[in-house]
């Protein structure tokens, strides 16, 4: 996925709603910024592993439980 932003006076970019929602950020969320050769690369830093579990809870794995999800895991019954 990619979109055009364009940055304002003060130098900032405003990130795409869907890209946010995707990324799992709010406006309490940090970003990584790099400069390699001339492009910005932009990364979500996930400080917390709440966040981690809140998006996988949200695809809606079909699993009851998370020690089916961590057999089912082991066992490659989630490999398609």
């Amino acid at each position: 996925m990619y979109k055009i932003a364009n940055i304002d006076k003060f130098g900032r970019i405003s990130i795409p709603k869907k890209m946010r929602k995707m990324l799992g950020l709010d406006e309490t969320s940090t970003v990584y910024i790099e400069d390699r050769k001339h492009e910005l690369i932009i990364r979500p830093m996930h400080k917390k592993t709440s966040d981690a579990v809140k998006k996988i809870s949200e695809m809606e794995l079909p699993v009851e439980d998370w020690e089916t999800m961590e057999y089912e895991i082991k066992s490659g019954a989630l490999d398609e």
